[in-house]
């Protein structure tokens, strides 16, 4: 059967995104040895990829809050590890500043919000402190970074390990697509639509930002059937760090 018959099931799409995400890290490490362009235009289609998935993920999990748990643990083990590896061996043609598992956990906490307002059991109180949390933290931490006075230690916690809209990749339009995934997600024209605006809202804001490709991850969430597929939990959370240490020892290793 066909794959344009069969559909592709949740696994099947989060290997995809696996796989561009890897010509875009190959770039990322490389590009100073000439990796062409088009490798990092394939890692445009990404994110909006695991975005999507979030969105299905946070509708069919039985334990919300331990899904949102596991991505802040990735995202603050990754910031250690993307801290400390450079610190150790530095590569002037490379920074870590990779940071999906922060875009994923703020794409749910929106998600969680809008659930408590409009979900059909309300919990309005803790949504408008997750509200408050969305908002709030990103001027607390431009009020930390700019404060002459500010400690350090305390820079570092607001900066690194606090994940907010203006630190993580995509800042806010990533976290209000996936939000717009989810809402949708019964509205599949709507969802392909969202997507599309998205795209060429990026465009038009500054055509050289070549994230408007994103649009042509509309092709394989176009496909998707619905179905969770092989089950492998933590195939996303072990493979990204790890991938991504790999290929800058590699970079680091070229480059001196």
């Amino acid at each position: 059967m066909s794959i344009m018959k069969k559909g592709l099931t949740s696994f099947d799409l989060k290997l995809i995104g696996i796989i561009l995400m890897v010509f875009d890290h190959v770039h990322q490490m490389f590009y100073f040895e000439g990796i062409p362009l088009w490798f990092t235009m394939l890692g445009r289609l990404v994110a909006p990829i695991f975005l999507f998935l979030s969105a299905e993920g946070f509708h069919y999990t039985h334990n919300r809050k331990k899904y949102m748990l596991n991505l802040l643990i990735g995202f603050w083990i990754c910031q250690v590890l993307f801290m400390a590896i450079p610190a150790i061996l530095p590569n002037p043609k490379v920074e870590l500043i990779n940071t999906i598992f922060g875009t994923l956990f703020l794409g749910l906490c929106a998600m969680w919000v809008y659930d408590g307002f409009f979900g059909k059991v309300k919990y309005i109180g803790k949504a408008i402190l997750g509200l408050l949390f969305l908002v709030v933290t990103p001027f607390v931490t431009l009020f930390v970074m700019a404060s002459q006075d500010m400690p350090l230690i305390i820079k570092q916690i607001f900066i690194f390990f606090i994940p907010n809209f203006i630190t993580v990749e995509g800042g806010p339009v990533f976290i209000l697509l996936a939000l717009m995934f989810y809402i949708l997600r019964d509205k599949k024209l709507l969802i392909y639509l969202a997507l599309v605006v998205v795209s060429l809202f990026i465009f038009v804001s500054n055509p050289h930002n070549d994230q408007w490709m994103m649009i042509f991850s509309l092709l394989p969430i176009c496909l998707y059937n619905g179905k969770e597929g092989r089950k492998e939990k933590w195939l996303f959370y072990i493979f990204y760090p790890l991938h991504i240490i790999v290929l800058y020892l590699l970079s680091t290793l070229i480059f001196l």
